[in-house]
């Protein structure tokens, strides 16, 4: 059985498996970056509490024990703080595949610090553990994220209605795009 590592190590960022001692951090994070956080990850918006943000690592690394979902806090290696939150989810093994969701603190927008979670992860998951297939599920108002997806490879899988029920109650819409371990490869060779 094969399982991700704790930590993974970019050239500017460390992602790593959440502790209890993470609390007050994601806690942090969370106030920071609520409105944006409500539509896309509910779970993680709704987090009120240092005791609430404890119960949420303790969710995360049970679901990284049972292999299930293998959630990241991001920290860059030079400002020491949290700037996001990246997660390998929806894991079927027996292709292996999985979904990938990620998000980036609203002060640390516009710095690379997605794309290079997002390629450390990948790298990781197409070259060390031999994934075949990474999708991504998109708001089409996140014209960054997809911006982000369609720059490193993946491609545009259809558009599936009312496919989603956001932190606000509303239905809407997702873009599934996907990358497979030939089009990553390819991307590589660019």
């Amino acid at each position: 059985m094969v399982d991700l590592p704790g930590i993974i190590e970019t050239e500017r960022l460390v992602l790593r498996c959440y502790g209890s001692e993470d609390a007050a951090g994601i806690l942090e994070l969370v106030q920071q970056n609520r409105a944006q956080l409500i539509r896309e990850f509910a779970q993680l918006a709704s987090l009120q509490t240092v005791e609430a943000a404890i119960s949420f690592t303790a969710e995360k690394q049970e679901q990284w024990k049972g292999r299930k979902t293998f959630c990241y806090g991001i920290w860059g290696k030079q400002i020491k703080k949290q700037t996001g939150q990246i997660q390998v989810k929806n894991i079927a093994w027996d292709v292996p595949a999985a979904e990938l969701g990620y998000f980036i603190d609203s002060s640390s927008q516009r710095h690379g610090y997605a794309s290079e979670s997002v390629r450390g992860i990948l790298r990781l998951l197409f070259e060390d553990l031999e994934f075949q297939r990474i999708f991504v599920r998109i708001l089409p108002s996140n014209s960054g994220s997809f911006s982000l997806a369609k720059k490193l490879g993946f491609q545009e899988e259809g558009l599936h209605r009312k496919a989603f029920r956001c932190g606000f109650g509303e239905l809407h819409d997702l873009h599934y795009l996907s990358l497979t371990v030939e089009d990553y490869r390819r991307q590589c060779a660019r």
